[in-house]
């Protein structure tokens, strides 16, 4: 060891301190570079020794194509996020599509790899980092602000500093139920990738089928005969909704404005009241075979045993983000 381990100055082998921050040297030496370390692995218990810790990884001979690799994955780490956040959402569609696309996203991450000579920051990753840091700064500010600015008004003494504790703790619980809206809204988008209930076997798939993966299932179907295409059309807007309302949601209620809220609570009450009208539909077989949606439902009766918990699940994910976001609402107008 020939630099301190705490601040970096340059130390001897028979230094017990650092002369420079009088980090305990000794003890670090017993604790990381002695020799039981070696006798204790061969026992069979956990090493302690640094030294001997860092030769259980370390290759024999180290690839440069695997050694770039992993620094292409550190140097890039917001876009293999989203790459990875991609791929769970192909897996839900598709198993088999979602490893042939990691196997493939591996194979061209070994080709750039392999042809450059140094490894840098792609500018799509830094943009994608700043614009992930600006949303997810900006939520928590808002929360953090309402809390400051209420602790600030609450100073002033008398009826007046009663009032303003009282409108204060309304928008520090307005700044959460905020976060309670924007999770409850991913939720209902987790829900619709996520299989759940029990398990189906189909032709290309076997095992607990999503609402996504049902969705696109029918829609096939209906678009193999003239007849039946509008109604597979219809079935992929109906989906494409489902999908769109969680997100805008998610953004009107991160503007923090007066009509953001109304747009995200209208957008809310739309969603939840499409569901239980698609349930009533499902839930009545005379219902299910009339009106416009008749193929659509008649279809889906067939995955309700698949799809049933999640489109309860989605339905009353649905109906608290619509009593939060109108909470939320009328918070605001107070």
């Amino acid at each position: 060891m020939t630099t301190c381990p705490n601040c970096g100055q340059a130390v001897s082998e028979t230094d017990k301190l650092c002369p420079k921050c009088q980090f305990n040297l000794q003890k670090y030496r017993d604790a990381f570079f002695n020799d039981q370390a070696t006798e204790a692995g061969k026992a069979g218990s956990r090493a302690t020794s640094r030294q001997a810790y860092r030769q259980e990884f370390v290759p024999k001979k180290q690839n440069l194509v695997v050694q770039r690799m992993l620094e292409w994955t550190r140097a890039n780490s917001m876009i293999v996020l989203l790459l990875g956040v991609f791929l769970l959402i192909v897996m839900s569609f598709s198993r088999s599509i979602g490893w042939i696309g990691f196997f493939a996203l591996l194979v061209w991450l070994y080709l750039v790899c392999a042809r450059a000579d140094k490894i840098e920051r792609y500018t799509a990753d830094e943009r994608l980092t700043e614009r992930v840091n600006q949303l997810g700064s900006n939520m928590f500010n808002n929360v953090e602000e309402s809390s400051q600015k209420a602790k600030s008004r609450g100073k002033t003494g008398g009826r007046l500093q009663q009032q303003v504790t009282e409108t204060a703790v309304t928008k520090k619980h307005f700044g959460y139920v905020q976060l309670l809206v924007v999770l409850l809204a991913v939720i209902n988008l987790i829900v619709l990738f996520a299989g759940s209930g029990a398990s189906v076997s189909d032709v290309t798939y076997s095992g607990k089928m999503s609402i996504t993966r049902v969705t696109f299932s029918l829609a096939g179907h209906l678009f193999s005969s003239s007849t039946t295409l509008l109604s597979g059309i219809l079935l992929c807007l109906i989906w494409l909704l489902l999908v769109c309302i969680p997100i805008l949601i998610v953004y009107h209620t991160l503007r923090s404005t007066r009509k953001g809220q109304i747009i995200a609570f209208l957008l809310s009450v739309i969603e939840t009241g499409f569901l239980i009208y698609l349930l009533l539909r499902l839930s009545n077989n005379s219902l299910s075979n009339t009106g416009f949606l008749h193929r659509i439902t008649s279809e889906l009766l067939v995955y309700a045993v698949s799809i049933g918990a999640s489109t309860y699940f989605l339905i009353l994910s649905s109906i608290m983000t619509t009593a939060l976001s109108g909470y939320s609402l009328i918070s605001k107008k107070k």
